[in-house]
Protein backbone atom coordinates (compact mmCIF):
# COMPACT_ATOMS: atom_id res chain seq x y z
CA UNK A 1 0.00 0.00 0.00
CA UNK A 2 1.19 3.54 -0.73
CA UNK A 3 -0.09 6.81 0.74
CA UNK A 4 0.95 9.94 -1.15
CA UNK A 5 1.31 13.29 0.58
CA UNK A 6 1.52 15.48 -2.50
CA UNK A 7 2.86 18.60 -0.80
CA UNK A 8 4.84 17.02 2.03
CA UNK A 9 8.25 18.16 0.78
CA UNK A 10 10.05 20.29 -1.78
CA UNK A 11 11.66 17.38 -3.64
CA UNK A 12 11.11 16.19 -7.17
CA UNK A 13 7.56 15.59 -8.35
CA UNK A 14 5.42 15.14 -11.44
CA UNK A 15 2.61 17.55 -12.25
CA UNK A 16 -0.08 16.47 -14.72
CA UNK A 17 -1.07 19.74 -16.37
CA UNK A 18 -4.05 20.00 -18.73
CA UNK A 19 -3.68 22.45 -21.60
CA UNK A 20 -6.41 24.20 -23.64
CA UNK A 21 -8.24 22.14 -26.25
CA UNK A 22 -7.98 25.06 -28.64
CA UNK A 23 -8.95 28.32 -26.97
CA UNK A 24 -5.88 29.58 -25.10
CA UNK A 25 -8.12 31.55 -22.78
CA UNK A 26 -8.96 28.26 -21.05
CA UNK A 27 -5.51 27.96 -19.46
CA UNK A 28 -5.78 28.26 -15.67
CA UNK A 29 -3.64 30.50 -13.50
CA UNK A 30 -2.28 27.48 -11.63
CA UNK A 31 -1.48 25.58 -14.84
CA UNK A 32 0.45 28.57 -16.20
CA UNK A 33 2.32 28.95 -12.91
CA UNK A 34 3.38 25.28 -12.87
CA UNK A 35 4.43 25.30 -16.52
CA UNK A 36 6.49 28.45 -15.96
CA UNK A 37 8.26 27.20 -12.84
CA UNK A 38 8.84 23.53 -13.72
CA UNK A 39 12.36 22.38 -14.53
CA UNK A 40 11.13 20.40 -17.55
CA UNK A 41 7.92 20.08 -19.55
CA UNK A 42 7.34 16.59 -20.94
CA UNK A 43 5.16 16.69 -24.04
CA UNK A 44 4.01 14.48 -26.91
CA UNK A 45 5.21 16.76 -29.71
CA UNK A 46 7.73 19.47 -28.85
CA UNK A 47 6.93 21.42 -32.02
CA UNK A 48 3.18 21.53 -31.32
CA UNK A 49 3.68 22.33 -27.65
CA UNK A 50 6.27 25.03 -28.32
CA UNK A 51 3.83 26.96 -30.52
CA UNK A 52 1.18 26.85 -27.79
CA UNK A 53 3.59 27.66 -24.95
CA UNK A 54 5.19 30.56 -26.85
CA UNK A 55 1.74 32.09 -27.32
CA UNK A 56 1.21 31.74 -23.56
CA UNK A 57 4.61 33.38 -22.95
CA UNK A 58 5.96 30.21 -21.36
CA UNK A 59 9.56 29.46 -22.30
CA UNK A 60 10.81 26.33 -20.60
CA UNK A 61 12.89 23.27 -21.44
CA UNK A 62 10.80 20.76 -23.40
CA UNK A 63 11.37 17.01 -23.34
CA UNK A 64 9.74 14.75 -25.95
CA UNK A 65 7.70 11.98 -24.31
CA UNK A 66 5.51 10.02 -26.72
CA UNK A 67 4.43 6.46 -27.47
CA UNK A 68 7.60 5.69 -29.43
CA UNK A 69 10.09 6.65 -26.72
CA UNK A 70 8.05 6.41 -23.49
CA UNK A 71 9.52 3.13 -22.23
CA UNK A 72 13.07 4.43 -22.65
CA UNK A 73 12.40 7.99 -21.53
CA UNK A 74 10.39 7.28 -18.37
CA UNK A 75 13.37 5.97 -16.33
CA UNK A 76 15.45 8.99 -17.39
CA UNK A 77 12.76 11.41 -16.20
CA UNK A 78 12.24 9.48 -12.98
CA UNK A 79 15.96 9.77 -12.28
CA UNK A 80 15.76 13.55 -12.77
CA UNK A 81 12.88 13.73 -10.28
CA UNK A 82 14.79 11.60 -7.77
CA UNK A 83 17.46 14.27 -7.97
CA UNK A 84 14.92 16.99 -7.18
CA UNK A 85 13.61 18.05 -10.59
CA UNK A 86 10.01 19.16 -11.00
CA UNK A 87 8.46 17.95 -14.26
CA UNK A 88 5.17 19.07 -15.78
CA UNK A 89 3.62 16.58 -18.16
CA UNK A 90 1.24 17.83 -20.84
CA UNK A 91 -0.65 16.39 -23.77
CA UNK A 92 -0.95 17.99 -27.21
CA UNK A 93 -4.29 19.32 -25.94
CA UNK A 94 -6.48 18.65 -22.95
CA UNK A 95 -5.78 16.31 -20.04
CA UNK A 96 -2.56 14.29 -20.12
CA UNK A 97 -2.80 10.48 -19.73
CA UNK A 98 -6.21 10.44 -21.50
CA UNK A 99 -5.54 8.66 -24.82
CA UNK A 100 -1.80 9.36 -24.67
CA UNK A 101 1.20 7.49 -23.20
CA UNK A 102 1.35 9.69 -20.11
CA UNK A 103 0.26 6.87 -17.81
CA UNK A 104 3.65 5.15 -18.37
CA UNK A 105 5.44 8.02 -16.65
CA UNK A 106 2.78 8.18 -13.93
CA UNK A 107 3.18 4.46 -13.26
CA UNK A 108 6.98 4.79 -13.11
CA UNK A 109 6.71 7.68 -10.65
CA UNK A 110 4.35 5.79 -8.37
CA UNK A 111 6.70 2.79 -8.31
CA UNK A 112 9.60 5.11 -7.46
CA UNK A 113 7.64 6.89 -4.70
CA UNK A 114 7.61 10.21 -6.54
CA UNK A 115 4.49 12.38 -5.92
CA UNK A 116 2.11 12.65 -8.88
CA UNK A 117 0.02 15.82 -8.66
CA UNK A 118 -2.92 16.25 -11.09
CA UNK A 119 -4.35 19.65 -11.97
CA UNK A 120 -8.02 19.86 -13.00
CA UNK A 121 -8.81 21.16 -16.45
CA UNK A 122 -10.18 20.55 -19.92
CA UNK A 123 -10.83 17.13 -21.41
CA UNK A 124 -12.41 16.77 -24.85
CA UNK A 125 -14.71 13.88 -24.02
CA UNK A 126 -16.07 15.51 -20.84
CA UNK A 127 -16.55 18.80 -22.68
CA UNK A 128 -18.52 17.00 -25.40
CA UNK A 129 -20.49 14.91 -22.90
CA UNK A 130 -21.96 17.82 -20.97
CA UNK A 131 -23.21 19.46 -24.18
CA UNK A 132 -24.41 16.28 -25.89
CA UNK A 133 -27.88 16.25 -24.40
CA UNK A 134 -27.38 12.69 -23.14
CA UNK A 135 -27.41 11.62 -19.49
CA UNK A 136 -23.90 12.12 -18.10
CA UNK A 137 -24.32 9.58 -15.31
CA UNK A 138 -23.11 6.95 -15.91
CA UNK A 139 -20.90 7.06 -18.98
CA UNK A 140 -18.27 4.79 -20.53
CA UNK A 141 -15.21 6.20 -22.30
CA UNK A 142 -13.56 3.94 -24.92
CA UNK A 143 -10.80 6.20 -26.27
CA UNK A 144 -9.83 5.47 -29.89
CA UNK A 145 -11.40 2.33 -31.32
CA UNK A 146 -9.72 -0.21 -33.55
CA UNK A 147 -9.66 0.68 -37.24
CA UNK A 148 -10.94 -2.78 -38.19
CA UNK A 149 -14.71 -3.16 -38.56
CA UNK A 150 -14.52 -6.73 -37.24
CA UNK A 151 -13.04 -5.43 -33.99
CA UNK A 152 -15.37 -2.43 -33.79
CA UNK A 153 -18.56 -4.48 -34.00
CA UNK A 154 -18.32 -6.12 -30.54
CA UNK A 155 -17.65 -2.71 -29.02
CA UNK A 156 -20.66 -1.19 -30.75
CA UNK A 157 -22.75 -4.17 -29.63
CA UNK A 158 -21.80 -3.33 -26.05
CA UNK A 159 -22.76 0.31 -26.69
CA UNK A 160 -26.07 -0.82 -28.15
CA UNK A 161 -26.99 -2.63 -24.95
CA UNK A 162 -25.44 -0.14 -22.52
CA UNK A 163 -27.63 1.85 -20.17
CA UNK A 164 -24.85 4.45 -20.03
CA UNK A 165 -23.76 7.08 -22.53
CA UNK A 166 -20.86 5.70 -24.59
CA UNK A 167 -17.99 7.92 -25.80
CA UNK A 168 -15.07 7.42 -28.16
CA UNK A 169 -12.72 9.43 -30.37
CA UNK A 170 -12.51 9.21 -34.16
CA UNK A 171 -10.35 10.77 -36.85
CA UNK A 172 -12.07 12.67 -39.68
CA UNK A 173 -10.80 10.41 -42.49
CA UNK A 174 -12.28 7.34 -40.76
CA UNK A 175 -15.55 8.86 -39.55
CA UNK A 176 -17.88 7.85 -42.42
CA UNK A 177 -16.58 4.28 -42.44
CA UNK A 178 -17.08 4.04 -38.68
CA UNK A 179 -20.60 5.49 -38.94
CA UNK A 180 -21.48 2.77 -41.46
CA UNK A 181 -20.39 0.10 -38.97
CA UNK A 182 -22.44 1.86 -36.29
CA UNK A 183 -25.46 1.83 -38.60
CA UNK A 184 -25.08 -1.91 -39.08
CA UNK A 185 -24.83 -2.66 -35.35
CA UNK A 186 -26.85 0.09 -33.65
CA UNK A 187 -29.51 0.47 -36.30
CA UNK A 188 -30.60 3.69 -38.05
CA UNK A 189 -32.58 5.27 -35.21
CA UNK A 190 -30.18 5.27 -32.25
CA UNK A 191 -29.42 8.85 -31.22
CA UNK A 192 -25.79 9.95 -31.38
CA UNK A 193 -23.76 13.15 -31.24
CA UNK A 194 -20.62 14.05 -33.17
CA UNK A 195 -18.63 16.91 -31.62
CA UNK A 196 -15.63 18.48 -33.34
CA UNK A 197 -13.17 21.35 -32.95
CA UNK A 198 -14.22 21.87 -29.33
CA UNK A 199 -13.60 25.38 -27.93
CA UNK A 200 -12.28 26.51 -31.35
CA UNK A 201 -13.84 28.90 -33.86
CA UNK A 202 -15.31 26.02 -35.91
CA UNK A 203 -16.75 24.16 -32.92
CA UNK A 204 -19.72 22.06 -34.03
CA UNK A 205 -22.16 19.53 -32.58
CA UNK A 206 -24.04 17.28 -34.99
CA UNK A 207 -26.91 15.59 -33.14
CA UNK A 208 -29.36 13.10 -34.58
CA UNK A 209 -29.93 9.45 -35.45
CA UNK A 210 -27.08 7.30 -36.77
CA UNK A 211 -28.64 7.51 -40.23
CA UNK A 212 -29.03 11.28 -40.12
CA UNK A 213 -25.46 11.86 -38.95
CA UNK A 214 -24.10 9.46 -41.57
CA UNK A 215 -26.09 11.21 -44.32
CA UNK A 216 -24.75 14.57 -43.16
CA UNK A 217 -21.10 13.54 -43.27
CA UNK A 218 -21.47 11.76 -46.59
CA UNK A 219 -22.56 15.15 -47.98
CA UNK A 220 -20.23 17.30 -45.88
CA UNK A 221 -16.63 16.12 -45.59
CA UNK A 222 -15.64 15.64 -41.91
CA UNK A 223 -12.93 17.97 -40.62
CA UNK A 224 -11.16 18.02 -37.30
CA UNK A 225 -10.91 15.39 -34.59
CA UNK A 226 -14.25 14.02 -33.40
CA UNK A 227 -15.71 13.04 -30.05
CA UNK A 228 -18.51 10.55 -30.74
CA UNK A 229 -21.26 9.93 -28.21
CA UNK A 230 -23.92 7.21 -28.27
CA UNK A 231 -27.10 7.68 -26.25
CA UNK A 232 -27.97 5.16 -23.52
CA UNK A 233 -30.23 2.22 -24.32
CA UNK A 234 -33.58 3.30 -22.90
CA UNK A 235 -35.51 0.12 -23.68
CA UNK A 236 -37.25 -1.36 -20.67
CA UNK A 237 -35.59 -4.51 -19.42
CA UNK A 238 -37.99 -7.29 -18.45
CA UNK A 239 -36.79 -8.76 -15.17
CA UNK A 240 -37.65 -12.33 -14.21
CA UNK A 241 -38.23 -12.24 -10.43
CA UNK A 242 -37.57 -15.97 -10.14
CA UNK A 243 -34.08 -15.41 -11.54
CA UNK A 244 -33.50 -12.65 -9.00
CA UNK A 245 -34.56 -14.95 -6.15
CA UNK A 246 -31.97 -17.46 -7.31
CA UNK A 247 -29.42 -14.63 -7.28
CA UNK A 248 -30.40 -13.77 -3.69
CA UNK A 249 -30.03 -17.41 -2.62
CA UNK A 250 -26.59 -17.55 -4.24
CA UNK A 251 -25.43 -14.52 -2.24
CA UNK A 252 -26.85 -15.99 0.97
CA UNK A 253 -25.00 -19.25 0.27
CA UNK A 254 -21.82 -17.17 -0.11
CA UNK A 255 -22.27 -15.75 3.37
CA UNK A 256 -24.39 -12.61 2.94
CA UNK A 257 -27.36 -12.04 5.22
CA UNK A 258 -30.79 -12.35 3.57
CA UNK A 259 -31.51 -8.67 4.13
CA UNK A 260 -28.22 -7.52 2.61
CA UNK A 261 -28.47 -9.98 -0.29
CA UNK A 262 -31.95 -8.70 -1.17
CA UNK A 263 -30.74 -5.09 -0.94
CA UNK A 264 -27.75 -5.82 -3.20
CA UNK A 265 -29.81 -7.58 -5.88
CA UNK A 266 -32.54 -4.91 -5.82
CA UNK A 267 -29.98 -2.13 -6.22
CA UNK A 268 -28.21 -3.93 -9.09
CA UNK A 269 -31.47 -4.25 -11.02
CA UNK A 270 -32.97 -0.88 -10.01
CA UNK A 271 -35.89 -2.51 -8.16
CA UNK A 272 -37.66 -1.76 -4.90
CA UNK A 273 -35.96 -3.75 -2.14
CA UNK A 274 -39.29 -3.97 -0.29
CA UNK A 275 -40.96 -5.55 -3.32
CA UNK A 276 -38.14 -8.06 -3.70
CA UNK A 277 -38.16 -8.73 0.06
CA UNK A 278 -41.92 -9.54 0.00
CA UNK A 279 -41.53 -11.72 -3.11
CA UNK A 280 -38.61 -13.58 -1.57
CA UNK A 281 -40.47 -14.46 1.62
CA UNK A 282 -43.63 -15.41 -0.28
CA UNK A 283 -41.60 -17.85 -2.34
CA UNK A 284 -40.03 -19.35 0.80
CA UNK A 285 -43.44 -19.81 2.41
Amino acid sequence: MQIQKSYADEGGKLYLVPTPLGNLGDITLRAKEILTSADYIACEDTRTSKVMLDRLDIHNQLVAFHKFNSQKKAPELVEKMKNGAVIAEISDAGMPVISDPGYILVEACIKAGIPVIPLPGPSAFVTALVASGFDAQPFTYYGFLSRKASEQKPVFQAMKEAKATSIFYEAPHRLVKTLKVMLEVLGPDRQICAARELTKIHEEFVRGSVQEVLDHFEETAPRGEFVMLVSPNEEETVVDLDDLLVEVDRLVADGESKTRAIKMVAKAHNLSKNELYDRYHQAKE
